[in-house]
């Protein structure tokens, strides 16, 4: 007998949480929510680089929508304040703040003339992979699907298996879109339709905005952990 559907996305958020914890990744930490400048994605599956302790904690202290600076060949090709400036489409006093942050995080060295900004030559995580949760509506969440390709090195949309034929029967949208297509039925599991192909992430400042975003929640989670 087919098993009812989910009563809500909340619901079906929890049901891809169990199954990813069934299928033992322990080298992936599930995360809520994650706003990489591109829409909230409502679950990331982030994978993190071996020794990877002082980047994490670099990044955590960057604003997210700087982070691409700590990228090789981004960062260390500036030179100056001016170009700094330059760079962010700002004005120089504003670049001089932007420079404490990164010398409060340990990652530039600013003197009268010069400015030296030491790119991470790998970023705390190895791999982020979204994942869009929706009852039935897969034409609108295909869309933010595709658009967390811009962050993500891969991207899914996981329906309520009750209510997943019309997807089905629009595969061919996802592969065009590089997007996996699964479904979640109660009882019995995730069910893959199309699995995603590696195409992201397309944004090399958005895939950094993301991993200042996941990095300063695990940061904020050791302080209170400390604290407490």
């Amino acid at each position: 007998m087919r098993s009812a559907g989910f009563e809500s996305e909340a619901a079906l958020v929890k049901g891809i949480i169990a199954c990813v914890a069934r299928a033992r990744r322990r080298d992936y930490r599930v995360e809520l929510e994650v706003d990489a400048g591109v829409g909230v994605a409502d679950l990331v599956l982030a994978k993190r680089s071996p020794r990877s302790a002082e980047a994490l904690r670099s990044v955590a202290m960057v604003s997210p929508r700087l982070a691409v600076l700590l990228s090789q060949g981004v960062g260390d090709a500036i030179k100056s304040r001016a170009e700094l400036a330059a760079l962010l489409g700002t004005s120089e006093g504003a670049a001089q703040r932007v420079i404490a942050q990164l010398s409060a995080a340990g990652v530039a060295a600013h003197s009268r003339d010069s400015l030296t900004i030491f790119g991470l030559r790998t970023p705390p995580y190895a791999r982020l992979i979204a994942v869009e949760a929706k009852i039935s509506d897969w034409r609108r969440v295909l869309t933010q699907a595709y658009r967390n390709l811009q962050f993500a090195d891969e991207s899914w949309v996981v329906l309520d298996y009750v209510f997943s034929r019309p997807a089905i029967a629009q595969i061919d949208r996802f592969r065009v879109a590089g997007v996996g297509l699964a479904s979640i039925e109660r009882g019995r599991g995730l069910f893959i339709h199309h699995a995603a192909t590696t195409q992201g992430p397309m944004s090399p400042a958005k895939r950094w905005q993301a991993q200042a975003v996941l990095a300063s929640r695990v940061l904020t989670r050791r302080i209170a952990s400390n604290a407490g």
